[in-house]
């Protein structure tokens, strides 16, 4: 499969979801972990690039899925390599943007 045409098929498959995770990680941002010292563009700029890297993840995850390629959605619903994705670049940018340290409100 042509690499142009995994990327407009990981593109169009996994928006969805990773729009859902983004508001969900919006909301985990602002209601639990937002530190008093971040301001919008520093949590703006931390769930844009969340979503970069998540994609670009997940694209490798689709180049390179290695089970059958019938195994790569759940339901025909949901992307697993978008799912994989978020999973690893959630937690790497929240603790880069310093959201998981102690914050006494």
């Amino acid at each position: 499969m042509p690499v142009f045409d995994v990327v407009f098929l990981a593109l169009s498959v996994n928006a969805p979801i990773q729009i859902i995770i983004t508001i969900g990680q919006w909301l985990l941002m602002a209601r639990f972990l937002a530190p008093r010292e971040r301001s919008l563009s520093d949590a703006l700029s931390c769930l844009a690039l969340t979503y970069i890297t998540a994609f670009l993840l997940s694209l490798l995850f689709w180049l390179f899925w290695p089970l059958n390629p019938e195994l790569i959605l759940y339901n025909n619903r949901i992307s697993i390599p978008a799912i994989l994705g978020e999973a690893i670049a959630i937690p790497y940018w929240l603790y880069r943007y310093n959201y998981f340290k102690n914050n006494k409100r």
